[in-house]
């Protein structure tokens, strides 16, 4: 199914994630959720993390489109790259490539061993300089979608808490539920930043909502189209995100997925590469004079 084809049937959201994620746990591991039973929410996002992800490097070809409460969309065309070194350390790069007043603007992620994650972003229109992106502001919106970069990026384990609540069932599926919070906050007298619905069987993430300072649903995350790229591992084709808040949309296709050390060299994740590798000034220059 395209992605048009979705938008246009955006009211079924939930019967189309039921069936993506039924079938998937039809093909993996019975019984997992009895292993689990007596788990805590730290154990389960491990067990998780393990499971899922488990290829070093990948190379996506994505396309990301933006709905607003009109039904108006704005689609753009991007690359990402991702690495995981031997010493534990992660590094992210998404490209921009399409349209030209989004082409050639770069995410840069560094994530250590140790969990603490660097992140700047390049902008062509204001120069050759990367702006450095602060905590504050990887939780804010990306590029004008409904993500945050540690959406895009993922969540450091070591950075969270995670308390696992009553197990839940929804549309027939069992799902453990983990409630996210900061690490180093009191659960019984703070609200979670999230909550985790985790596909008993599979081990898969297959909901996330993130809540607002007071505890209400605000942004939901699902994941569709999910495919096997490995013993029990999965990968999904297509993310939404949906906005309660404003009726915004986000989706981000991926369209091309390869897992190779070849496409994603340790020099492609750096200022230098990025800038050499930019289209030419002039497209850029007159892509922002044609905004304005």
């Amino acid at each position: 199914m395209t992605v048009l084809r979705l938008l246009k049937h955006s009211g079924s959201w939930l019967l189309l994630w039921a069936a993506a994620h039924a079938a998937a746990s039809t093909a993996t591991d019975h019984g997992l959720e009895h292993i689990l039973d007596e788990a805590s929410g730290a154990e389960i996002m491990r067990a998780v993390q393990e499971r899922h992800q488990l290829y070093p490097h990948v190379y996506e070809e994505q396309v990301m489109v933006l709905q607003d409460r009109l039904g108006h969309r704005d689609t753009r065309r991007l690359r990402r790259f991702t690495r995981v070194e031997e010493d534990g350390s992660v590094r992210f790069l998404l490209l921009f490539d399409a349209p030209e007043d989004v082409m050639g603007v770069a995410l840069l992620a560094v994530r250590n061993a140790s969990g603490e994650t660097r992140q700047s972003f390049y902008l062509p229109a204001l120069g050759p300089d990367f702006i450095e992106s602060s905590e504050r502001s990887s939780q804010g919106s990306f590029l004008g979608s409904d993500f945050t970069v540690e959406n895009l990026t993922g969540e450091v384990l070591a950075d969270h808490l995670y308390v696992r609540r009553r197990d839940e069932r929804i549309v027939g599926q069992p799902y453990y539920r983990i409630d996210v919070y900061r690490a180093g906050v009191e659960p019984a007298t703070s609200s979670p930043l999230r909550a985790h619905f985790i596909l008993q069987d599979s081990l898969f993430i297959a909901r996330t909502d993130h809540f607002d300072d007071l505890g209400r649903v605000e942004r939901r995350q699902t994941h569709h189209d999910l495919v096997p790229v490995g013993a029990g591992v999965w990968r999904p084709n297509l993310v939404r995100m949906d906005n309660l808040r404003d009726g915004h949309k986000s989706y981000l296709r991926i369209e091309r997925r390869i897992f190779s050390a070849d496409l994603v060299p340790p020099e492609r994740f750096t200022a230098q590469w990025i800038l050499a590798n930019q289209p030419p000034l002039a497209r850029v220059v007159a892509a922002v004079e044609d905004e304005s």
